[in-house]
């Protein structure tokens, strides 16, 4: 059978935009957002990278993308309000819109748009045709509205969660079949999309009635009582009927568009067939370098089978044959009470000083996620999969204490060392479930950043397959339909797929132990980054105390003021209006107001851009825009801090847990996620504010210290400029030091605003800023930067010839190794696109510094974390934000812990400057 791949092109960018904004599952790295001239990347990438996946991995023999043609469709005409709610598309997005089809048409795929309906109607339309010519289709889009086609020679795929929708799937997730999907969407309504829908209704109470009745139209015959529901009788009232008469209208998909019915018009050439020099050109005016080249390496390779007759795709896409519970039988074991096959493993792993595992959770937060079951596996006999919490009719019962206590004390061994994926989360888990944890564990995961930390890092699966040539179905196919959780995915299985990764881990770090040793980077690995890892598991643990009470007064002041913005807004201009929309905004701000539009850039309906920019530069124009940028403020601190943070606090531990992330940033910097404690704003009140809400827990006070300057110390000692080390050796502060040199004046004669100035260059300029950036940051013509820089340069020529040095060096071996020894390749230094080469360039002038001073950071959690342990100090380090990190401490110990804390920090490495460390102590973090 024949099968046709149909794409919603308009979900794929959505998709894309928004999984980059969320980062999903540790793909939100150090990718370029934007161009070198600016302009946003982000969406187009993950776009090009899901097309470009789905070719390598299904290599699709007939296929269409189907978009959008405009905004407006039949259903507007049947429904005004259709929609009406939605948001403009973020401005970031809409910038990068012309580009999406440009992709798409450069690939050789065809698609599709019919103006007057939807995507979803061509979709609707093409899989109907193709079930009714006998083809298969499959649908590649996560549109709940679609599920109505499912069944039948129709699936669908959502490929960015791994998850393929069958009948039961689609039943699993409403309660209902597909072919009463668009009842349940006329029922519930959709805010969304403006669906009115039926007042009350509920997803439990849509898929009971249409259980019991069918279809809405036999309700409405029927005229059944609903409990519950204000009105009784619903089904009874005309105007209720109308309303749900409307929204099953508007739900329904149109399946008899237009289109091309010879499904032969999409078939595509093999990849090898086809001209890709416009699709490599594409990526290089996006800069997107190193997919261009696996264009043109994959155009010249052997052909690949493509799929579309017979073959049946995964959930991402693969078509493979799936893994048979009969043809792991003699690869892996399952470990039961009474039998022998965890015991004689562990025997051997404790002989041979090492063991490979894979523990699997289930799917909440990191700080509340629970062991599902754990494999094994050494250099001889099958791998072991321990089932711990398997949870579906049928499921064996939990394991005796007798049966695991050879893996408990596996574990608790020192002289084993463990390998695994991922230590942190491994070593948190175990800690949780009362395991003892001794010795080291290493971390193929960290073993992958450090030998590539310019590539996001890959999973587990991509690392077996790449590295140790092992076939491993990606986690979401192993699930199958138990999406929501491992727990509910039946052992025999589990062990396949996990114990298929933990036997290829020992052959991928193998494979790895070459390009580490190539750059000299297992010293870094074993002594920086491995104890960083068990300090990060324990200080994710231990967590944070907030003042809840604190939050929802703050968050009830912030409401009052957002509130009396709005309504003095709407005094300064006249009317009311949906300060959150920005059509509406617009409107207000230009025609209304009159407010200057040179210079103003347009969105793709036509009307003006209202984003921060252009608000900030018309803030002198009329009183009520600095009272709108006022208005986003805080109403982005209310959403992001003062009402998401308390939510987060452990319902046991009474704190709030934060996830560090290791290996994400290309410089080796921490990040922070769920929730994000690095970005909270300090430099505004409200920040400062928000801050105080952090706190010592009972009896506890915090002390916190930071690095004061220390990339520009890093730059000083790298540089050997006189100047800079000269400053730091007294003690004198760089940026009034640098505005007296710069602009030719006495150090006491330095203004606020030159000093503003000068701290805006040494950070600009130490990170190859370019005229045009600094003149941004500064809000100054593009000829005064460049003034500005040139002093600079002039003043400090030995920093100019360190930075072109470093270019060199960069150009010579492919990339940058910091002075504690960390690698970062660097692509397109020898590129012969220029803004390419030029970002390529930035990087490698500033990735010494915030390399070294991500190293610093890590030497001096670990320093720190060792005297606590050998002085017993009573204290506990919880944060690590930038450059500085956080203790909670006994008062009466404060100042001593405080005195030991600078010291260590400040002793961890030996620049030509001295690292200075400012500490303080209070009861709240703003304060400390």
């Amino acid at each position: 059978m024949k099968r046709i791949y149909i794409l919603d092109g308009h979900g794929y960018v959505f998709r894309a935009y928004f999984a980059l904004m969320t980062g999903g599952r540790g793909d939100r790295r150090d990718v370029r957002l934007s161009r070198a001239d600016g302009m946003p990347t982000g969406a187009l990438y993950i776009f090009s990278r899901m097309l470009m996946r789905l070719h390598e991995e299904v290599n699709p023999a007939h296929v269409v993308v189907v978009f959008d043609a405009g905004s407006k469709s039949f259903r507007n005409d049947m429904y005004p309000e259709y929609k009406a709610n939605r948001p403009e598309a973020p401005e970031d997005l809409e910038i990068q819109f012309p580009f999406f089809r440009r992709v798409v048409e450069a690939m050789h795929w065809p698609v599709l748009e019919v103006p007057g309906v939807e995507a979803d109607d061509v979709i609707a339309t093409l899989a109907v045709q193709a079930k009714a010519q006998g083809w298969a289709a499959t649908v590649y889009s996560a549109d709940k509205d679609l599920m109505q086609l499912v069944g039948d020679g129709i699936e669908m795929v959502d490929s960015l969660n791994n998850k393929r929708y069958e009948p039961a799937d689609v039943e699993a997730k409403f309660g209902v079949p597909p072919a009463q999907v668009a009842d349940y969407l006329a029922l519930v309504g959709d805010t969304a999309d403006n669906i009115p829908g039926m007042a009350g209704v509920g997803a439990k109470t849509a898929a009971t009635l249409l259980g019991t009745y069918g279809s809405i139209d036999a309700m409405i015959a029927a005229n059944p009582v609903v409990p519950r529901l204000k009105v009784k009788q619903p089904f009874g009232d005309a105007e209720v009927v109308a309303r749900l008469k409307l929204s099953r209208a508007l739900v329904e998909l149109k399946t008899d568009v237009p289109v091309e019915k010879n499904f032969e018009a999409f078939a595509v050439a093999p990849w090898q067939a086809r001209d890709v020099s416009k699709l490599t050109a594409l990526f290089r005016e996006l800069e997107f370098t190193g997919m261009a080249t696996r264009v043109e390496q994959a155009a010249t390779a052997p052909a690949a089978p493509v799929a579309g007759d017979s073959a049946a795709p995964t959930a991402t896409g693969t078509a493979t044959e799936p893994v048979t519970h009969t043809s792991v039988a003699s690869a892996f074991a399952i470990a039961r009470d009474g039998d022998t096959a965890l015991a004689e493993l562990c025997a051997g792993a404790t002989a041979a000083g090492s063991v490979a595992c894979i523990i699997e959770t289930t799917k909440e937060r990191s700080d509340r996620c629970t062991m599902v079951g754990i494999a094994l596996a050494t250099a001889a006999g099958p791998a072991v999969y321990v089932p711990i919490a398997h949870y579906y009719l049928g499921a064996p019962s939990a394991l005796s204490a007798a049966t695991l206590a050879p893996l408990r004390a596996l574990f608790a061994n020192p002289s084993v060392s463990k390998l695994t994926y991922d230590a942190k989360l491994a070593r948190q888990v175990l800690l949780r479930a009362g395991y003892d944890v001794a010795g080291t564990i290493d971390d193929l995961m960290l073993m992958a950043f450090l030998a590539a930390s310019d590539v996001p890092a890959p999973s587990v699966e991509a690392l077996a397959r790449d590295l140790a040539h092992t076939q491993v179905a990606p986690r979401g196919e192993a699930m199958g339909k138990s999406n929501d959780s491992f727990a509910a995915v039946d052992v025999a299985s589990a062990a396949a797929h996990v114990g298929a990764v933990a036997r290829a881990l020992p052959a991928a770090a193998a494979a790895l132990r070459p390009t580490l040793d190539a750059h000299a980077l297992m010293p870094l690995y074993r002594d920086m980054e491995l104890p960083t890892c068990e300090l990060l598991a324990v200080m994710e643990m231990r967590g944070v105390a907030i003042d809840a009470a604190h939050f929802a007064a703050m968050s009830q002041r912030i409401a009052q003021t957002i509130a009396e913005l709005q309504a003095s807004v709407f005094n300064d201009v006249g009317g009311e209006f949906n300060l959150g929309s920005p059509k509406q905004l617009g409107h207000i701000l230009f025609d209304t107001l009159g407010l200057p539009t040179a210079g103003v850039r347009k969105t793709k309906t036509g009307g003006y851009s209202t984003d921060h920019e252009v608000l900030e530069q018309l803030a002198d124009t009329h009183p009520a825009v600095s009272k709108i940028l006022k208005h986003r403020e805080l109403l982005k601190l209310k959403g992001t801090y003062l009402d998401a943070l308390p939510p987060l606090v452990h319902p046991v531990t009474g704190r709030l847990h934060t996830n560090y992330h290791q290996a994400v940033a290309a410089t080796g910097r921490l990040s922070s996620q769920d929730p994000n404690l690095q970005n909270i704003p300090i430099r505004t009140e409200e920040g400062r504010e928000i801050r105080r809400g952090f706190v010592g827990g009972p009896g506890k006070v915090l002390v916190a210290a930071d690095y004061s300057q220390i990339e520009l110390r890093i730059l000083a000692h790298l540089s050997q400029d006189a100047m800079l080390i000269k400053a730091f050796g007294e003690g004198i502060d760089i940026h009034t030091q640098t505005a007296a040199l710069v602009f030719g004046m006495p150090p006491a004669k330095v203004t606020s605003h030159e000093r503003r100035v000068a701290k805006a260059v040494n950070y600009g300029l130490m990170y190859g800023q370019s005229d045009f950036g600094l003149a941004r940051a500064l809000d100054i013509p593009r000829r005064q930067a460049k003034e500005y820089s040139d002093k600079y340069f002039q003043t400090f020529p030995t920093i100019r010839e360190f930075m072109q040095t470093v270019v060199d060096q960069a150009r010579r071996d492919g990339g940058i190794t910091t002075i504690f020894g960390r690698w970062r390749p660097i692509p397109n230094l020898d590129s012969k696109n220029i803004p390419a080469r030029k970002a390529a360039e930035r990087i490698a002038q500033n990735t010494p510094m915030q390399g070294a001073g991500a190293d610093i950071i890590k030497l001096a959690m670990i320093a720190c974390e060792r005297r606590i342990a050998q002085g017993k100090l009573p204290a506990a380090m919880i944060l690590s934000v930038h450059d500085e990190l956080v203790f909670e401490v006994e008062p009466k110990h404060a100042d001593a812990v405080a005195a030991a804390m600078k010291h260590e920090m400040e002793g961890v490495a030996k620049l030509s400057v001295p690292l200075e460390v400012e500490v303080g102590i209070a009861a709240n973090w703003a304060d400390a």
